[in-house]
């Protein structure tokens, strides 16, 4: 159950409270050619997420640097398990998130519009508005990384995944 308390705050005081961050994650992909529909990067864990455990925020952008250049197509995939509880699959493999797992998800966002920088890629997603809320004892969220597009090949550090996030 969520923690945040509505009625403890007027109006000024809770717009006051809210925080806006911007969280830099860089997660381990697979540095091979991925197939089309495999798990480019398993749960990679934005900290923070929210303000306080189990409480929730929303997602408002995220932006993707992808420094080798690929420019795929990719499946955001958003959980508040740890990988180590939701496994979202091998990397270069199958999705094979099972249904007790997939009870931890919170929603996905599509990446697929990118601005050419020549020796990378950049691409943002605005006004996403996707509330996201973390589990009971932790202030984290969790993102997972699907490759919709044939043979593409990244390195280890190739994508900077930035989140913008306002904070309850």
């Amino acid at each position: 159950m969520a923690k945040t308390k509505l009625h403890n705050y007027s109006v000024q005081e809770k717009l006051n409270k809210m925080d806006v961050d911007l969280i830099t994650v860089v997660p381990t992909c697979e540095a091979s050619a991925i197939d089309q529909h495999d798990v480019l990067f398993d749960f990679t864990e934005i900290p923070n997420a929210v303000s306080v455990e189990g409480g929730s925020s929303l997602l408002q952008s995220i932006m993707v640097l992808d420094k080798d250049h690929q420019g795929g197509q990719i499946d955001l995939v958003f959980c508040n398990a740890p990988a180590a509880t939701a496994n979202l699959g091998a990397l270069d493999g199958a999705v094979d998130l099972t249904d007790d797992e997939a009870d931890a998800l919170l929603g996905f966002e599509v990446i697929g519009t990118y601005m050419d920088g020549i020796a990378w890629e950049l691409s943002n997603k605005k006004n996403i508005g996707l509330v996201l809320q973390a589990a009971e004892d932790s202030t984290s969220i969790y993102v997972g990384g699907v490759i919709r597009e044939a043979s593409k090949t990244y390195s280890a550090p190739g994508l900077t995944l930035k989140f913008g996030i306002i904070k309850d």
